[in-house]
């Protein structure tokens, strides 16, 4: 839900990037997961979502929480179609995890069919450095 945080830290050098949440809605868990997929997307990074799920006797506040985990990726070269690497069941604890290719990942930030990390410092507004391709 940070585009500003997730660029920095893609032109800092990041390959992944950890988006914990703790949401009480539907709508909220979606909020966080288009961000998550969109900021894959926009940095070329790969996102791993990672929620509290179930009861959570400990918040007044966020009392129950609702979410999956997911790892998502930049939908462009060498990547799922739908940038869905890896999905969760909806409000069940467990893990998710996949294999992440590094070096998918810098190829695709090479020769991907998108990159606009590279011109981030071309954007009207845009103070962030553009992505590093090493």
């Amino acid at each position: 839900e940070f585009p500003g945080a997730a660029q920095a830290l893609a032109a800092a050098g990041a390959d992944i990037l950890l988006v914990p949440s703790c949401t009480d809605s539907l709508a909220g868990y979606w909020r966080v997961r288009i961000g998550a997929m969109a900021r894959a997307l926009e940095t070329q990074c790969f996102v791993v979502q990672s929620p509290t799920v179930g009861a959570a006797p400990w918040s007044a506040v966020v009392d129950v929480n609702v979410g999956a985990a997911g790892i998502f990726a930049p939908p462009d070269l060498g990547m799922p179609a739908d940038g869905i690497v890896a999905l969760g069941a909806l409000d069940t604890p467990g893990w998710t995890y996949a294999d992440l290719d590094l070096d998918a990942l810098a190829e695709l930030r090479r020769n991907g069919a998108v990159r606009g990390p590279v011109h981030w410092g071309e954007q009207p507004g845009t103070a962030v450095i553009p992505l590093r391709l090493s």
